[in-house]
C-alpha cells in the first residue's frame, strides 16, 4: 500500500492507513498536477479508488490526445489533491478566521490502460459515480466509446490525510 506524507500539522494528520484509505471513497473529484514547462498543469479530473493487490488505483479518463495525454505520456510522475470538504469561518479579527476541511493529498506514477483493464476501469469509474442504469446497455456504450477514451490509472505511491474540524 502507499507511504504516509508526513505533514508539519501533526495534530491534523490521520496517521491511520485504513482511514486515509477509506477516505478516498469519499469524494469523485480530484486536482491532477503534472510536470510541464515553464509551470506545472493542474488539472480536474472525476475519478474512482480501486484497490488490486493491496495497491491503490485513482482510475480517470481523458482523451487519447491533447495537454493532459501528452504529459502523462511525456512523464507519468505527478501529485493530486482531493478535497472532502471546505467551510470557511471568517471573525471579525482576520487573523482568527480559518478554513474547517478535509483534504488528501499525495503522489504517484499514472499507466495507461489498454484492451480489457480500460473497459474494467471505465466500468468503474461509472458505479463509482453513482450509475444505477441498465448495466448492459452501460457496458455497451463504453465499449463503443473506447476507441476515443483513454483510461488511467494512478498508483497512489504517497498520501496523506488531514483534517481540522470545528470544535465540539
Amino acid at each position: 500500500m502507499f507511504e504516509l506524507v508526513t505533514m508539519r500539522r501533526k495534530k491534523r494528520a490521520c496517521s491511520d492507513p485504513k482511514q486515509v484509505l477509506a477516505a478516498f471513497s469519499e469524494a469523485c473529484e480530484l486536482t491532477l498536477a503534472l510536470k510541464d514547462e515553464p509551470y506545472p498543469y493542474a488539472v480536474t479530473v472525476n475519478y474512482a479508488p480501486m484497490v488490486q493487490e493491496d495497491e491503490l488505483y485513482l482510475l480517470f479518463h481523458g482523451a487519447k490526445a491533447g495537454r493532459k495525454y501528452d504529459l502523462i505520456c511525456h512523464d507519468p510522475r505527478c501529485a493530486f489533491t482531493i478535497t472532502l470538504r471546505s467551510q470557511v469561518e471568517l471573525s471579525a479579527r482576520p487573523q482568527y478566521s480559518t478554513n474547517f476541511f478535509k483534504s488528501l493529498s499525495g503522489e504517484g506514477t499514472i499507466k495507461l490502460l489498454e484492451g480489457q483493464a480500460a473497459f474494467d476501469a471505465c466500468v468503474q469509474l461509472m458505479m463509482h459515480h453513482g450509475y444505477h442504469g441498465d448495466l448492459t446497455q452501460l457496458k455497451e456504450q463504453i465499449q463503443s466509446s473506447l476507441p476515443v477514451t483513454q483510461m488511467f490509472a494512478l498508483h497512489v505511491e504517497r498520501a496523506g490525510l488531514k483534517e481540522h474540524s470545528p470544535a465540539p
